[in-house]
């Protein structure tokens, strides 16, 4: 009789324990960890696009794609969520493209690492494609314990595209890459987004004169609501569609530089704060950027000390040197 009893009351606490756990885990439910495999597309805003209306992904890429003449037009800018240029040596510019919506088949011409893209990628939190690097930047890889995917010592989901001859031939198929094991844990947001998404046409000219071989200029398009990119004032396509690379938002940060070495390499200070031009639904916003540390996420601040509130889409980010004339009209 009393093993019964004791059998029962097991029985009871179990079945009563069971369900209480049952409605707490349901109730308290973060959404924040819900897996992007259990998501309904519109439910959550991306992190790096701010639209709904797209599932985004659970994992971010961070990739090194070349911008020297003979690499144009490149494959896969056009998929990126953010794109950032910046000089590298020779007067040249070079993209770190963010992924967190589509993984394209063909990103590149992927090439080397800078130390600065680095630590951009590390204040992401995201995994870094690139293929080899300079001494500081291999130096920063390690020194920040950056999970990256080098072409130098993988091969697979490299790729080489017969059309072009090396150092400008080395692409990444990031719907591949998904399939291996990832090398970072998780990212961070950095930029705020509204939900009206309103424009205006209010500035319809950006223009970044990084120098006479690398004139960037955006345009605005009345008819698709994007601002087109142009560079020595022809339109920036995408190989593989055809397609004029856009923004819905272009943010240009200010940087002190200096060279490194004898190959003229570049150290551009991504620490402290600087100042920042954004423009956003048609309008201009003056403000500084803000970095606690070389690879800490960032923040566009007002000069009210707000964070700048972006319009939902696509963000093209050109860090340039202290002084340039950028014009904006």
């Amino acid at each position: 009789m009393k093993k019964t009893f004791l059998l029962l009351l097991t029985i009871i606490l179990l079945v009563t324990g069971c369900g209480f756990g049952a409605g707490k885990n349901d109730e308290s439910k973060d959404k924040g960890n819900v897996p992007a495999e259990d998501l309904n597309p519109g439910e959550y805003p991306s992190k790096t696009t701010g639209i709904s209306d797209t599932l985004p992904g659970d994992r971010l890429f961070a990739v090194i794609v070349e911008n020297t003449p003979v690499a144009r037009p490149q494959s896969g800018l056009i998929d990126a969520d953010i794109v950032y240029e910046a000089l590298a040596e020779g007067g040249i510019t070079r993209f770190l493209a963010l992924y967190n919506n589509t993984y394209p088949a063909k990103v590149g011409p992927v090439r080397s690492a800078r130390p600065y893209f680095v630590q951009l990628a590390k204040g992401w939190g995201a995994e870094f494609v690139h293929v080899g690097g300079s001494t500081q930047a291999y130096s920063d890889i390690k020194r920040l314990s950056l999970g990256d995917y080098d072409a130098m010592h993988i091969t697979k989901p490299f790729f080489k595209d017969k059309s072009r001859k090396d150092p400008h031939a080395t692409y990444m198929a990031l719907d591949k890459l998904l399939k291996m094991n990832r090398v970072s844990n998780g990212y961070d947001y950095q930029l705020k987004f509204n939900t009206d998404g309103k424009k205006t046409n209010e500035i319809t000219t950006v223009e970044v004169p990084y120098n006479s071989s690398f004139d960037i200029r955006y345009i605005y398009d009345e008819q698709n609501k994007h601002y087109m990119r142009y560079i020595n004032d022809k339109p920036h396509t995408d190989r593989e569609s055809g397609k004029q690379l856009n923004a819905d938002n272009i943010i240009i940060e200010f940087h002190t530089k200096r060279v490194l070495d004898d190959e003229g390499r570049l150290e551009i200070n991504m620490a402290g704060q600087g100042d920042a031009v954004i423009v956003s639904g048609g309008r201009e916003i003056k403000c500084r950027w803000e970095r606690s540390g070389d690879s800490s996420p960032v923040k566009y601040v007002d000069e009210n000390g707000s964070q700048v509130i972006l319009n939902p889409g696509k963000t093209w980010i050109n860090i340039v040197p202290n002084g340039l004339n950028v014009n904006i009209e």
